[in-house]
């Protein structure tokens, strides 16, 4: 509309020049219409302006309500850097080891042993990621956007490798179901076996949405918006246990065990919230809570299989028998909450950079530690299983939470 204003104030000023006199009044007039059509979409040419981040551009702080205050495009977003923090997996002891001259029976068997890996949380180091945030003014005067975000961190790894001729001694630690006791696996003992344990916990998450953004309130120095939409996150977490052995009393034969567990998670939903915005001169503060209700996929895929000689496969390793191995899967209800405040410095209306905090909330999750059941019947090695079903498969879900800090630059065009 005031495009058109403009062009036909230009066609005014050119249809009564005839009867102009002054063909310098002409020349003024025409020259005033065009630089009033230049200037359009700036905030306040060629002038410092001191409250960047305020929303000065109408008396009444309502962009687009005025002439000549809107900005020249219709974009907005922002761009950040992530270095968060995650609950990680909890995991029973899965690598342990005893002093040299330790017998047999007890090498490696908790409670007495040290454990080298697991028996603690595991994942939950810092990780690096990314979010892009886009948005799309839907009116003239801003207050109605479409706004996508996509956000994720990865890597968070945990990993232990030891090999030895049999000292120091390595162990993986279980209950014997048939002796109702605990008892472990000798990878490297001394005269029984040499070898080698690589074990692994490996999680990411990622997470999509897109939502309206509807103005509530409004004025110079604060801004408040209602947040509706929809929201897509998947969390995967996976832990591999790896064994080699050469049993020196069994001609050397060389054995090769693997365990594998894996979970996903998926969630949809609906989500809602407010985003509240302080602004006062250069800085401003932008708050985004908000809540994702819906329901969450759980996956658990377990497996398990040993080699004898580089050739002969058996179905099953150590805590990954027929008695669990496969996939699973179930829905159930979930939340995610998400708590995002960022400081923001403005080096003009349309720029900005910041540092801030987020803190997302999972309700129900399964993560793979929690999924081993450490309690194994012996008789199915190599045999047929006589007596429980050890181990065990059954969904065990906790809470899950990831937290850090956002670096990003922001624009508004």
């Amino acid at each position: 509309m005031r495009l058109t204003t403009i062009l036909l104030a230009a066609m005014a000023a050119l249809a009564i020049g005839p009867v102009r006199t002054d063909a310098q009044e002409l020349a003024q007039a025409v020259t005033g219409q065009l630089a009033s059509l230049a200037s359009y979409g700036n905030y306040a040419p060629n002038t410092y302006n001191p409250y960047p981040a305020e929303d000065t551009c109408c008396p009444d702080g309502h962009c687009g309500s005025c002439s000549h205050c809107c900005k020249r495009m219709d974009i907005w977003g922002s761009a950040e850097f992530l270095l968060w923090w995650s609950k990680g997996s909890v995991t029973p002891p899965l690598v342990t080891t005893s002093p040299n001259g330790t017998p047999e029976s007890d090498a490696g068997v908790l409670p007495g042993a040290d454990v080298l890996f697991g028996g603690s949380y595991l994942g939950d180091e810092d990780q690096a990621g990314g979010r892009i945030t886009l948005g799309l003014w839907l009116d003239e005067c801003h207050n109605t956007s479409v706004v996508g975000r996509f956000y994720g961190v990865g890597g968070a790894s945990d990993r232990f490798t030891a090999s030895s001729d049999g000292s120091p001694i390595l162990a993986r630690p279980f209950f014997n179901v048939l002796l109702d006791q605990n008892d472990s696996l000798k990878v490297a003992f001394p005269g029984l076996t040499t070898g080698s344990i690589t074990a692994s916990l490996t999680n990411d998450f990622f997470a999509t949405e897109t939502y309206f953004q509807i103005m509530m309130e409004r004025n110079c120095n604060r801004r408040v918006d209602f947040v509706a939409g929809y929201q897509f996150a998947r969390l995967d977490d996976w832990l591999q246990i790896d064994s080699s052995s050469i049993l020196l009393q069994q001609g050397n034969l060389q054995a090769d065990i693997r365990d594998r567990f894996s979970t996903q998670n998926q969630f949809h939903g609906g989500l809602i919230g407010v985003r509240a915005q302080m602004m006062r001169g250069c800085w401003s503060v932008d708050t985004l809570a908000k809540i994702g209700l819906g329901v969450g996929r759980q996956q658990v895929t377990i497996d398990g299989r040993t080699i004898i000689d580089g050739a002969a496969t058996v179905s099953g390793g150590l805590l990954a028998q027929d008695t669990n191995i496969g996939t699973f899967q179930r829905d159930k209800f979930a939340a995610i909450p998400e708590l995002t405040i960022n400081l923001k410095y403005h080096f003009n209306p349309c720029v900005s950079m910041h540092v801030g905090y987020s803190l997302i909330f999972w309700s129900d999750v399964v993560t793979s530690g929690r999924q081993i059941d450490t309690g194994v019947n012996t008789s199915q090695i190599g045999g047929v299983l006589v007596g429980p079903a050890r181990p065990a498969f059954e969904f065990r879900d906790e809470y899950y939470w990831l937290q850090g800090i956002n670096f990003g630059v922001n624009w508004d065009f």
